[in-house]
C-alpha cells in the first residue's frame, strides 16, 4: 500500500515478530534508528540491487554470446589465481 502526501509517499507491509527483530538487531549494527530508517534503508537497497541486475541484463543483451571485455585495470586470471585479480 502507497500513501501519497504532496512530494513523498508512504509505504507499508506487514512483516513477522522474528523478521521485525532481526531487522531491529541489524538496524543497530549499521547505526539506523527508528522503521523510517530501516525501511528507507531497504528501499534503497533493493533499487541498487534492481539497477545492478538491469546493468548486468544490459551487458548480456549488448554482448550475447560473446565474452565481454574486462574493466580497465583487470586481467584475466592465471590458473591458481582468484578471478578479476587487479593488474
Amino acid at each position: 500500500m502507497a500513501a501519497t502526501t504532496g512530494a513523498s509517499e508512504t509505504w507499508q507491509a506487514r512483516i513477522g515478530h522474528d523478521l521485525a527483530a532481526q531487522l531491529r538487531d541489524d538496524a543497530k549494527v549499521l547505526g539506523l534508528e527508528g522503521r523510517t530508517q530501516i525501511v528507507r534503508a531497504a528501499l534503497e537497497l533493493l533499487h541498487r540491487r534492481a539497477a545492478e541486475e538491469r546493468m548486468a541484463r544490459s551487458v548480456e543483451a549488448f554482448y550475447g554470446d560473446e565474452t565481454p571485455p574486462l574493466p580497465v585495470g583487470v586481467r584475466p586470471a592465471r590458473s591458481g589465481e582468484a578471478p578479476g585479480a587487479p593488474a
